[in-house]
């Protein structure tokens, strides 16, 4: 049941970083049209700020699980590279994975409540178009929560070495 867990929270992410792709591809044809209609037609299309805007932030937190996953993500490991013993190295990297886990876990409890509050009041964002403040919410506390869950997954693996120290989520390797 754990590992069927595991591979559908792998499977989502994998595909947040696909969408997470396009959201940028969509990103870069809105400024380019924007930038086309401004400079060619005369007429800026006023809504592409906004909305280059929101796709950043979507596609920044739909990616973040699978970079996290990966072990692509921005990491201290200076301690742990400096280690010789494996099972030092491990059990650092597990302490590391289960502190990043308490801070994401919090954030993402911090902005859920945020965006049920902001679905609840019915605002929205402070642009010229808006959108519901509880769409971007979304993405954020789904980017959060999830790379809380690879987090806990690594600090659970090393700390109970059910797998190799190599084939962790988050691997000084791959830093």
């Amino acid at each position: 049941m754990l590992r069927s867990l595991g591979l559908f929270h792998d499977r989502l992410s994998e595909l947040g970083l696909w969408l997470g792709m396009m959201a940028l591809a969509a990103l870069a044809t809105l400024s380019f049209a924007g930038t086309m209609s401004r400079y060619l037609l005369s007429t800026p299309l006023g809504w592409v700020p906004d909305w280059t805007g929101y796709t950043l932030a979507a596609s920044i937190f739909i990616t973040a699980p699978a970079v996290t996953k990966h072990g692509q993500h921005v990491a201290m490991d200076f301690i742990a590279a400096a280690a010789t013993s494996q099972t030092v190295v491990r059990y650092l990297t597990g302490i590391a994975a289960a502190m990043t886990f308490i801070v994401l876990a919090t954030m993402t409890w911090i902005v859920t409540d945020s965006l049920l509050a902001a679905f609840r009041a019915g605002t929205g964002t402070a642009a010229g178009y808006p959108i519901p403040r509880w769409w971007l919410l979304s993405f954020i506390t789904y980017g959060f929560g999830s790379s809380a869950v690879h987090f806990l997954r690594t600090a659970l693996t090393a700390f109970l070495g059910k797998e190799k120290f190599s084939d962790l989520h988050i691997s000084r390797e791959a830093n």
